[in-house]
């Protein structure tokens, strides 16, 4: 079975993603942005 890549995301792109969750929340920022959940929702 073949292994996904994981996804490189840069700072500008993680900060976005998190004003993006305090604005409108997490669940529809992830949706919005296509990242799943636990990702935009881990504190690294």
């Amino acid at each position: 079975m073949n292994r996904i890549p994981r996804a490189r995301y840069t700072k500008e792109v993680r900060e976005e993603a998190v004003n993006l969750a305090k604005a409108v929340g997490a669940s529809e920022a992830s949706r919005r942005l296509s990242i799943p959940l636990k990702t935009l929702a881990n504190p690294h």
